[in-house]
Protein backbone atom coordinates (compact mmCIF):
# COMPACT_ATOMS: atom_id res chain seq x y z
CA UNK A 1 0.00 0.00 0.00
CA UNK A 2 2.90 2.34 0.80
CA UNK A 3 4.46 1.58 -2.57
CA UNK A 4 1.16 2.36 -4.31
CA UNK A 5 0.84 5.67 -2.46
CA UNK A 6 4.41 6.58 -3.34
CA UNK A 7 3.81 5.77 -7.00
CA UNK A 8 0.61 7.82 -7.03
CA UNK A 9 2.36 10.77 -5.40
CA UNK A 10 5.21 10.54 -7.88
CA UNK A 11 2.80 10.56 -10.79
CA UNK A 12 1.02 13.60 -9.33
CA UNK A 13 4.31 15.49 -8.97
CA UNK A 14 5.32 14.50 -12.50
CA UNK A 15 1.99 15.71 -13.84
CA UNK A 16 2.41 18.99 -11.98
CA UNK A 17 5.87 19.49 -13.45
CA UNK A 18 4.64 18.75 -16.96
CA UNK A 19 2.09 21.56 -16.62
CA UNK A 20 4.46 24.08 -15.03
CA UNK A 21 6.05 25.51 -18.18
CA UNK A 22 2.71 25.86 -20.04
CA UNK A 23 1.20 27.47 -16.92
CA UNK A 24 3.99 30.03 -16.55
CA UNK A 25 3.98 30.71 -20.28
CA UNK A 26 0.22 31.20 -20.40
CA UNK A 27 0.33 33.46 -17.35
CA UNK A 28 2.84 35.81 -18.97
CA UNK A 29 1.12 35.53 -22.35
CA UNK A 30 -2.19 36.45 -20.75
CA UNK A 31 -0.77 39.60 -19.17
CA UNK A 32 0.87 40.82 -22.36
CA UNK A 33 -1.91 39.81 -24.74
CA UNK A 34 -4.48 41.52 -22.54
CA UNK A 35 -2.40 44.71 -22.45
CA UNK A 36 -2.08 44.64 -26.23
CA UNK A 37 -5.80 44.09 -26.80
CA UNK A 38 -6.59 46.72 -24.17
CA UNK A 39 -4.43 49.32 -25.93
CA UNK A 40 -5.76 48.52 -29.40
CA UNK A 41 -9.37 48.51 -28.19
CA UNK A 42 -8.84 51.80 -26.38
CA UNK A 43 -7.26 53.32 -29.48
CA UNK A 44 -10.15 52.13 -31.65
CA UNK A 45 -12.79 53.42 -29.23
CA UNK A 46 -11.19 56.71 -28.19
CA UNK A 47 -8.20 57.39 -30.42
CA UNK A 48 -4.54 57.86 -29.51
CA UNK A 49 -5.45 60.49 -26.91
CA UNK A 50 -7.35 57.84 -24.92
CA UNK A 51 -4.27 55.61 -24.90
CA UNK A 52 -2.17 58.58 -23.85
CA UNK A 53 -4.54 59.23 -20.96
CA UNK A 54 -3.75 55.85 -19.39
CA UNK A 55 -0.16 55.45 -20.65
CA UNK A 56 1.47 56.62 -17.38
CA UNK A 57 -0.85 54.37 -15.36
CA UNK A 58 0.01 51.39 -17.59
CA UNK A 59 3.72 52.02 -17.07
CA UNK A 60 3.24 52.17 -13.30
CA UNK A 61 1.38 48.86 -13.55
CA UNK A 62 4.31 47.37 -15.44
CA UNK A 63 6.64 48.72 -12.75
CA UNK A 64 4.59 47.30 -9.88
CA UNK A 65 4.03 43.97 -11.60
CA UNK A 66 7.69 43.67 -12.60
CA UNK A 67 8.97 44.35 -9.09
CA UNK A 68 6.57 41.89 -7.49
CA UNK A 69 7.15 39.23 -10.15
CA UNK A 70 10.90 39.48 -9.67
CA UNK A 71 10.77 39.35 -5.86
CA UNK A 72 7.78 37.11 -5.12
CA UNK A 73 7.49 34.86 -8.18
CA UNK A 74 11.08 34.45 -9.39
CA UNK A 75 13.26 35.03 -6.31
CA UNK A 76 10.87 33.50 -3.75
CA UNK A 77 8.31 31.00 -5.02
CA UNK A 78 9.83 29.50 -8.16
CA UNK A 79 13.48 29.77 -7.17
CA UNK A 80 13.00 27.95 -3.85
CA UNK A 81 10.59 25.23 -5.02
CA UNK A 82 12.03 22.25 -6.87
CA UNK A 83 11.10 18.83 -8.16
CA UNK A 84 9.53 16.82 -5.36
CA UNK A 85 9.76 19.80 -2.98
CA UNK A 86 6.83 22.15 -3.57
CA UNK A 87 6.51 25.51 -1.84
CA UNK A 88 4.71 25.41 1.49
CA UNK A 89 1.22 26.81 1.80
CA UNK A 90 2.17 29.62 4.19
CA UNK A 91 4.76 31.00 1.76
CA UNK A 92 2.23 30.92 -1.07
CA UNK A 93 -0.42 32.76 0.96
CA UNK A 94 2.03 35.37 2.23
CA UNK A 95 3.24 35.97 -1.32
CA UNK A 96 -0.31 36.60 -2.54
CA UNK A 97 -0.97 38.97 0.38
CA UNK A 98 2.25 40.88 -0.32
CA UNK A 99 1.28 41.11 -4.00
CA UNK A 100 -2.14 42.52 -3.12
CA UNK A 101 -0.61 45.13 -0.80
CA UNK A 102 1.98 46.11 -3.40
CA UNK A 103 -0.74 46.31 -6.04
CA UNK A 104 -2.79 48.69 -3.89
CA UNK A 105 0.18 51.01 -3.60
CA UNK A 106 0.80 50.72 -7.33
CA UNK A 107 -2.82 51.62 -8.08
CA UNK A 108 -2.56 54.86 -6.12
CA UNK A 109 0.69 55.83 -7.84
CA UNK A 110 -0.74 54.86 -11.24
CA UNK A 111 -3.70 57.19 -10.87
CA UNK A 112 -1.58 60.07 -9.57
CA UNK A 113 0.89 59.68 -12.44
CA UNK A 114 -1.92 60.02 -14.99
CA UNK A 115 -2.73 63.50 -13.69
CA UNK A 116 0.43 64.79 -15.42
CA UNK A 117 -1.14 64.23 -18.86
CA UNK A 118 -2.90 67.46 -19.90
CA UNK A 119 -6.43 67.78 -21.29
CA UNK A 120 -7.56 64.16 -20.88
CA UNK A 121 -10.39 62.61 -18.80
CA UNK A 122 -9.09 61.24 -15.50
CA UNK A 123 -11.85 58.63 -15.18
CA UNK A 124 -10.11 56.40 -17.74
CA UNK A 125 -6.96 56.17 -15.63
CA UNK A 126 -9.03 55.77 -12.47
CA UNK A 127 -10.92 52.81 -13.93
CA UNK A 128 -7.71 51.21 -15.14
CA UNK A 129 -5.88 51.76 -11.84
CA UNK A 130 -8.72 50.11 -9.91
CA UNK A 131 -7.88 46.76 -11.51
CA UNK A 132 -4.15 46.80 -10.77
CA UNK A 133 -4.17 45.24 -7.25
CA UNK A 134 -6.36 42.36 -8.38
CA UNK A 135 -4.41 41.46 -11.51
CA UNK A 136 -1.05 41.51 -9.68
CA UNK A 137 -2.41 39.28 -6.91
CA UNK A 138 -3.78 36.97 -9.61
CA UNK A 139 -0.41 36.74 -11.33
CA UNK A 140 1.56 35.99 -8.17
CA UNK A 141 -1.14 33.54 -7.13
CA UNK A 142 -0.64 31.60 -10.36
CA UNK A 143 3.09 31.37 -9.68
CA UNK A 144 2.21 30.18 -6.17
CA UNK A 145 -0.01 27.49 -7.67
CA UNK A 146 2.83 26.32 -9.92
CA UNK A 147 5.29 26.30 -7.01
CA UNK A 148 2.78 24.35 -4.90
CA UNK A 149 2.32 21.71 -7.61
CA UNK A 150 -1.05 22.89 -8.93
CA UNK A 151 0.19 24.14 -12.31
CA UNK A 152 -2.73 22.69 -14.27
CA UNK A 153 -5.30 24.84 -12.47
CA UNK A 154 -3.11 27.92 -13.00
CA UNK A 155 -2.92 27.18 -16.73
CA UNK A 156 -6.68 26.76 -17.06
CA UNK A 157 -7.36 29.92 -15.07
CA UNK A 158 -4.92 31.99 -17.14
CA UNK A 159 -6.54 30.77 -20.35
CA UNK A 160 -10.06 31.56 -19.19
CA UNK A 161 -9.01 34.95 -17.82
CA UNK A 162 -7.42 35.89 -21.15
CA UNK A 163 -10.54 34.89 -23.11
CA UNK A 164 -12.86 36.86 -20.83
CA UNK A 165 -10.65 39.97 -20.83
CA UNK A 166 -10.33 39.98 -24.61
CA UNK A 167 -14.07 39.45 -25.10
CA UNK A 168 -14.93 42.29 -22.71
CA UNK A 169 -12.46 44.70 -24.33
CA UNK A 170 -13.71 43.95 -27.84
CA UNK A 171 -17.35 44.31 -26.82
CA UNK A 172 -16.83 47.77 -25.34
CA UNK A 173 -14.60 48.75 -28.27
CA UNK A 174 -17.48 47.92 -30.60
CA UNK A 175 -19.66 50.18 -28.45
CA UNK A 176 -17.02 52.95 -28.71
CA UNK A 177 -16.79 53.14 -24.90
CA UNK A 178 -13.24 53.77 -23.61
CA UNK A 179 -14.53 53.99 -20.04
CA UNK A 180 -16.30 50.64 -20.43
CA UNK A 181 -13.01 49.06 -21.54
CA UNK A 182 -11.20 50.36 -18.45
CA UNK A 183 -13.96 49.40 -16.01
CA UNK A 184 -14.40 45.91 -17.48
CA UNK A 185 -10.67 45.31 -17.04
CA UNK A 186 -10.99 46.10 -13.32
CA UNK A 187 -14.20 44.11 -12.75
CA UNK A 188 -12.93 40.95 -14.47
CA UNK A 189 -9.73 41.05 -12.41
CA UNK A 190 -11.67 41.41 -9.15
CA UNK A 191 -14.04 38.55 -9.97
CA UNK A 192 -11.22 36.17 -10.88
CA UNK A 193 -9.27 37.02 -7.73
CA UNK A 194 -12.30 36.28 -5.55
CA UNK A 195 -12.74 32.94 -7.32
CA UNK A 196 -9.03 32.09 -6.93
CA UNK A 197 -9.16 32.81 -3.19
CA UNK A 198 -11.24 29.65 -2.78
CA UNK A 199 -8.04 27.65 -3.27
CA UNK A 200 -6.08 27.25 0.00
CA UNK A 201 -2.72 28.14 -1.59
CA UNK A 202 -4.15 31.28 -3.21
CA UNK A 203 -5.88 32.81 -0.16
CA UNK A 204 -4.04 35.93 1.12
CA UNK A 205 -2.72 35.58 4.69
CA UNK A 206 -1.95 38.64 6.81
CA UNK A 207 -0.92 36.91 10.04
CA UNK A 208 2.85 36.56 10.09
CA UNK A 209 3.29 38.50 6.81
CA UNK A 210 5.67 41.15 8.18
CA UNK A 211 7.76 38.54 10.01
CA UNK A 212 8.06 36.52 6.80
CA UNK A 213 9.10 39.57 4.78
CA UNK A 214 11.77 40.44 7.37
CA UNK A 215 13.11 36.88 7.28
CA UNK A 216 13.68 37.13 3.51
CA UNK A 217 14.75 40.75 3.33
CA UNK A 218 18.25 39.93 2.05
CA UNK A 219 16.92 38.35 -1.14
CA UNK A 220 13.62 40.20 -1.46
CA UNK A 221 15.19 43.58 -0.76
CA UNK A 222 17.98 43.20 -3.32
CA UNK A 223 15.71 41.78 -6.01
CA UNK A 224 13.07 44.44 -5.29
CA UNK A 225 15.50 47.32 -5.68
CA UNK A 226 16.88 45.90 -8.92
CA UNK A 227 13.39 45.41 -10.34
CA UNK A 228 12.26 48.81 -9.07
CA UNK A 229 15.02 50.69 -10.86
CA UNK A 230 14.30 48.65 -13.99
CA UNK A 231 10.60 49.47 -13.86
CA UNK A 232 10.83 53.07 -12.70
CA UNK A 233 13.12 54.02 -15.59
CA UNK A 234 10.38 54.13 -18.30
CA UNK A 235 7.94 55.63 -15.78
CA UNK A 236 10.24 58.58 -15.09
CA UNK A 237 11.11 58.88 -18.78
CA UNK A 238 7.46 59.04 -19.83
CA UNK A 239 6.64 61.47 -17.01
CA UNK A 240 9.37 63.87 -18.12
CA UNK A 241 8.35 63.38 -21.74
CA UNK A 242 4.74 64.24 -20.85
CA UNK A 243 5.87 67.78 -20.03
CA UNK A 244 7.45 68.31 -23.46
CA UNK A 245 5.01 66.46 -25.73
CA UNK A 246 1.31 65.83 -26.31
CA UNK A 247 -1.06 63.06 -25.28
CA UNK A 248 -1.14 61.90 -28.91
CA UNK A 249 2.65 61.45 -28.90
CA UNK A 250 2.43 59.43 -25.70
CA UNK A 251 -0.29 57.39 -27.36
CA UNK A 252 1.95 56.62 -30.34
CA UNK A 253 4.74 55.50 -28.01
CA UNK A 254 2.43 53.30 -25.99
CA UNK A 255 0.59 51.65 -28.87
CA UNK A 256 3.84 50.77 -30.66
CA UNK A 257 5.30 49.30 -27.48
CA UNK A 258 2.15 47.22 -27.06
CA UNK A 259 2.09 46.10 -30.69
CA UNK A 260 5.60 44.69 -30.23
CA UNK A 261 4.88 43.37 -26.72
CA UNK A 262 4.97 39.73 -27.94
CA UNK A 263 8.73 40.15 -28.24
CA UNK A 264 8.99 41.13 -24.59
CA UNK A 265 6.84 38.11 -23.78
CA UNK A 266 9.27 35.80 -25.55
CA UNK A 267 12.26 37.34 -23.74
CA UNK A 268 10.68 37.15 -20.29
CA UNK A 269 9.44 33.59 -20.78
CA UNK A 270 12.78 32.30 -22.06
CA UNK A 271 14.54 34.14 -19.23
CA UNK A 272 12.35 32.44 -16.62
CA UNK A 273 12.89 28.99 -18.10
CA UNK A 274 16.66 29.57 -18.07
CA UNK A 275 16.55 30.87 -14.50
CA UNK A 276 14.88 27.65 -13.40
CA UNK A 277 17.30 25.41 -15.29
CA UNK A 278 20.64 27.20 -14.85
CA UNK A 279 22.38 26.47 -11.57
CA UNK A 280 23.55 29.42 -9.48
CA UNK A 281 26.91 27.74 -8.72
CA UNK A 282 27.92 27.65 -12.39
CA UNK A 283 30.75 29.95 -13.41
CA UNK A 284 30.35 32.94 -15.70
CA UNK A 285 32.58 34.82 -18.11
CA UNK A 286 32.19 38.03 -20.06
CA UNK A 287 32.09 36.01 -23.27
CA UNK A 288 29.28 33.84 -21.93
CA UNK A 289 27.26 36.94 -21.03
CA UNK A 290 28.00 38.50 -24.42
CA UNK A 291 26.97 35.28 -26.16
CA UNK A 292 23.69 35.20 -24.23
CA UNK A 293 23.11 38.85 -25.10
CA UNK A 294 23.85 38.47 -28.80
CA UNK A 295 21.66 35.39 -29.05
CA UNK A 296 18.76 37.27 -27.46
CA UNK A 297 19.47 40.26 -29.70
CA UNK A 298 19.34 38.10 -32.83
CA UNK A 299 16.08 36.45 -31.80
CA UNK A 300 14.44 39.77 -30.92
CA UNK A 301 15.61 41.41 -34.15
CA UNK A 302 14.12 38.59 -36.21
CA UNK A 303 10.91 38.84 -34.22
CA UNK A 304 10.77 42.61 -34.68
CA UNK A 305 11.05 42.24 -38.45
CA UNK A 306 8.26 39.65 -38.53
CA UNK A 307 5.97 41.69 -36.28
CA UNK A 308 6.68 44.85 -38.27
CA UNK A 309 5.65 43.11 -41.48
CA UNK A 310 2.55 41.78 -39.71
CA UNK A 311 1.61 45.33 -38.68
CA UNK A 312 1.97 46.59 -42.25
CA UNK A 313 -0.13 43.71 -43.56
CA UNK A 314 -2.71 44.15 -40.82
CA UNK A 315 -3.20 47.83 -41.67
CA UNK A 316 -3.99 46.86 -45.24
CA UNK A 317 -6.40 44.05 -44.38
CA UNK A 318 -8.16 45.51 -41.31
CA UNK A 319 -9.13 49.19 -41.70
CA UNK A 320 -9.74 49.47 -37.94
CA UNK A 321 -5.97 49.13 -37.39
CA UNK A 322 -5.15 52.14 -39.54
CA UNK A 323 -4.46 54.25 -36.43
CA UNK A 324 -1.30 52.22 -35.68
CA UNK A 325 1.70 54.37 -36.71
CA UNK A 326 4.31 52.99 -39.10
CA UNK A 327 7.51 54.30 -40.64
CA UNK A 328 10.51 55.38 -38.56
CA UNK A 329 8.58 55.08 -35.29
CA UNK A 330 7.83 51.40 -35.95
CA UNK A 331 11.49 50.73 -36.76
CA UNK A 332 12.54 52.49 -33.56
CA UNK A 333 10.08 50.39 -31.55
CA UNK A 334 11.66 47.25 -33.00
CA UNK A 335 15.13 48.54 -32.08
CA UNK A 336 13.92 49.15 -28.52
CA UNK A 337 12.74 45.55 -28.18
CA UNK A 338 15.99 44.23 -29.69
CA UNK A 339 17.93 46.24 -27.09
CA UNK A 340 15.66 44.79 -24.40
CA UNK A 341 16.56 41.26 -25.49
CA UNK A 342 20.26 42.14 -25.45
CA UNK A 343 19.97 43.41 -21.87
CA UNK A 344 18.09 40.30 -20.73
CA UNK A 345 20.77 38.03 -22.15
CA UNK A 346 23.69 39.99 -20.71
CA UNK A 347 22.16 40.06 -17.22
CA UNK A 348 21.00 36.44 -17.00
CA UNK A 349 24.05 34.88 -15.32
CA UNK A 350 24.43 37.67 -12.78
CA UNK A 351 20.78 37.42 -11.75
CA UNK A 352 20.99 33.64 -11.30
CA UNK A 353 24.12 34.10 -9.16
CA UNK A 354 22.44 36.83 -7.08
CA UNK A 355 24.92 39.61 -8.00
CA UNK A 356 22.36 42.35 -7.44
CA UNK A 357 24.97 44.96 -6.49
CA UNK A 358 26.44 44.75 -10.01
CA UNK A 359 22.99 44.74 -11.59
CA UNK A 360 22.07 47.87 -9.64
CA UNK A 361 25.16 49.79 -10.72
CA UNK A 362 24.35 49.01 -14.33
CA UNK A 363 20.68 49.90 -13.75
CA UNK A 364 21.70 53.38 -12.63
CA UNK A 365 23.55 53.84 -15.91
CA UNK A 366 20.38 52.85 -17.77
CA UNK A 367 18.25 55.15 -15.61
CA UNK A 368 20.43 58.19 -16.25
CA UNK A 369 20.74 57.58 -19.98
CA UNK A 370 17.04 56.90 -20.57
CA UNK A 371 15.58 59.72 -18.48
CA UNK A 372 17.87 62.24 -20.19
CA UNK A 373 18.00 60.90 -23.75
CA UNK A 374 14.36 59.90 -24.27
CA UNK A 375 12.75 63.32 -23.56
CA UNK A 376 15.50 65.22 -25.39
CA UNK A 377 15.18 63.07 -28.49
CA UNK A 378 11.38 63.38 -28.29
CA UNK A 379 11.74 67.14 -28.67
CA UNK A 380 13.48 66.57 -31.99
CA UNK A 381 11.86 63.42 -33.40
CA UNK A 382 8.65 62.91 -31.37
CA UNK A 383 7.79 59.25 -30.62
CA UNK A 384 10.69 57.96 -32.73
CA UNK A 385 13.13 59.92 -30.59
CA UNK A 386 11.69 58.56 -27.36
CA UNK A 387 11.98 54.95 -28.53
CA UNK A 388 15.57 55.47 -29.69
CA UNK A 389 16.45 57.05 -26.33
CA UNK A 390 14.93 54.09 -24.51
CA UNK A 391 16.98 51.68 -26.63
CA UNK A 392 20.17 53.62 -25.90
CA UNK A 393 19.54 53.27 -22.18
CA UNK A 394 19.25 49.47 -22.45
CA UNK A 395 22.40 49.21 -24.55
CA UNK A 396 24.25 51.30 -21.96
CA UNK A 397 23.04 48.94 -19.24
CA UNK A 398 24.25 45.89 -21.14
CA UNK A 399 27.68 47.36 -21.85
CA UNK A 400 28.06 48.36 -18.21
CA UNK A 401 27.30 44.78 -17.12
CA UNK A 402 29.89 43.39 -19.51
CA UNK A 403 32.52 45.78 -18.16
CA UNK A 404 31.89 45.41 -14.41
CA UNK A 405 33.72 42.74 -12.35
CA UNK A 406 31.98 40.03 -10.34
CA UNK A 407 30.08 41.23 -7.28
CA UNK A 408 28.89 39.79 -4.00
CA UNK A 409 26.00 37.33 -4.02
CA UNK A 410 22.88 38.34 -2.11
CA UNK A 411 21.11 35.00 -2.51
CA UNK A 412 22.36 31.89 -0.73
CA UNK A 413 23.68 29.16 -2.96
CA UNK A 414 21.29 26.40 -3.70
CA UNK A 415 19.62 24.52 -6.45
CA UNK A 416 17.58 26.62 -8.80
CA UNK A 417 16.62 23.68 -10.87
CA UNK A 418 13.03 24.31 -11.41
CA UNK A 419 10.23 22.88 -13.40
CA UNK A 420 10.58 21.22 -16.75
Amino acid sequence: MTETATTTGGRARSAGRSWSTPALTMGQLGLMATSLVFSLSLGYAGGLAAIGAVAPAMLVFQLSCGVLQRTLAEATLLATASEGRPADRATCRWSVAAALAGGLLGAVVAFLSSLAVPDVPVELALGYAAGIPFVIALDIGRSAAVAAGAARSAFLESTLWLVVQVAAALCFAALRSPLGICLSWAVVNAVFLLAAARQPDRRPALRGLLRWIRSRRAVIGAASLDAFVLGVTPVLAIQVTAFVSTAATLGVIRVLQQVLAPLAFVSITVRRVLIYRRRDDSGRTVWQDLRDGLLSLALMTAGAVLLGLAVLLGRRIVPALAFIPVGAALVAAGAEKAALGFSYGCSLSRFVRGEFDVLLRARYVMLGLTVVAAPLLTLRWDATGYLVGSALGMVGYSLALLGLPDGRRAAPAGSRAGFS
